[in-house]
């Protein structure tokens, strides 16, 4: 993206959102009860929880009730459409995905700076995988058909020279039921994220192909360094008839995220609401936090040049979305992520 592009889209997006600017933090917020919606308790979406148990909603005068679909994003992501819930914490990659489908879907934090998953094989196989090309004629696990992490697993196929009909993707679900299906052989390989990550190293029941978590493990797997992927999104209606309480809801994100980068991994294990660690696993917790830590944005920003590459993650995956003209300026605003910066000085 040219210099000049980029402000075009700042100024477009600063332009869309101005009403917003002109609030003061003493403002009411137009909506105080707030539902948000979230695919899965993966590390990547951790902020949900650790804003909420620390207050930070309560603190910008907001009630927020939080909607677990413990099935992966796109159940998340359809329940904002269908006007269930107001906000949603999932992919980026939907914002564009629904641009194809006449919806306007905004992200207003960014809360990952890359994506953070892990490719691996059952231990039993280590001699014979060495990398992506070894894939053909497994058996590779995701959340669920359309969610990003199959069409991560199948850019990653293609990145190595496989068509993703040369392996078979099996929908195994999020968290836990992917990790038995890994470990019970009903998959040869997985996409997952921590905890499952740290927890299946411990164990030594996977050999790991790529670790996303890492700047090199990124750019082997998707070609970048730096990708956005869970953030803060909300239809383009809610937030322009909810200006005040959009940018609560990212200042209360923001100072999350800075906790995060700030704070000791003990303490934020310890700020953590149990359902989202292990149970009796303090010292394994603080070590996934450890892990983990580098993928949290510290002011959540989102890079205009990262954002192509959801993009091309998709295009590979939809041939709709590779012919349509996706305008990348209007997934996302950083317009409260400024806004929240000067408000929380």
């Amino acid at each position: 993206m040219s210099n000049s592009t980029r402000l075009n889209a700042l100024f477009g997006a600063a332009m869309m959102f101005g009403a917003a600017s002109s609030t003061a933090t003493a403002t009411e917020p137009e909506k105080a009860n707030v539902s948000l919606a979230v695919g899965s308790m993966i590390m990547n979406y951790m902020p949900v929880g650790l804003a909420e148990s620390r207050g930070e909603f309560k603190k910008e005068g907001l009630t927020v009730t939080v909607q677990n679909f413990a099935s992966g994003g796109t159940k998340a992501l359809q329940a904002l459409i269908g006007g269930s819930v107001d906000v949603t914490v999932g992919a980026y990659d939907h914002t564009i995905q629904m641009q194809t489908k006449g919806k306007e879907i905004v992200c207003v934090a960014q809360l990952n700076t890359r994506p953070g998953f892990s490719i691996g094989v059952r231990a039993s196989l280590a001699e014979k995988v060495n990398s992506g090309r070894d894939l053909k004629g497994l058996r590779i696990g995701i959340t669920a058909p359309g969610s990003s992490a199959d069409m991560t697993v199948r850019y990653y196929l293609r990145r190595n020279g496989l068509k993703p009909a040369d392996a078979q993707i099996v929908a195994v679900g999020s968290g836990p039921p992917g990790m038995v299906a890994l470990e019970n052989g009903n998959v040869d390989a997985l996409i997952y994220w921590d905890p499952i990550a740290t927890i299946l190293q411990q164990k030594k029941a996977v050999k790991v192909l790529l670790d996303a978590r890492t700047p090199e493990g990124a750019e082997s797997a998707i070609g970048g360094k730096i990708s956005p992927f869970a953030c803060l999104y909300a239809t383009r209606a809610f937030i322009e008839a909810n200006p005040e309480t959009t940018q609560r809801l990212v200042d209360a994100f923001i100072r999350t995220l800075r906790f995060i980068q700030q704070a000791p991994a003990a303490e934020i294990v310890h700020s953590l609401p149990d359902a989202w660690k292990l149970p009796g696993q303090h010292d394994l917790n603080v070590q996934i936090m450890e892990a983990s830590r580098s993928l949290f944005s510290a002011d959540g920003f989102t890079d205009p040049e990262s954002t192509r590459i959801p993009l091309a993650i998709l295009s590979g995956y939809s041939d709709e979305i590779e012919n349509f003209k996706i305008d990348l300026s209007k997934t996302y605003t950083n317009h409260f992520a400024e806004e929240a910066a000067r408000r929380l000085k």
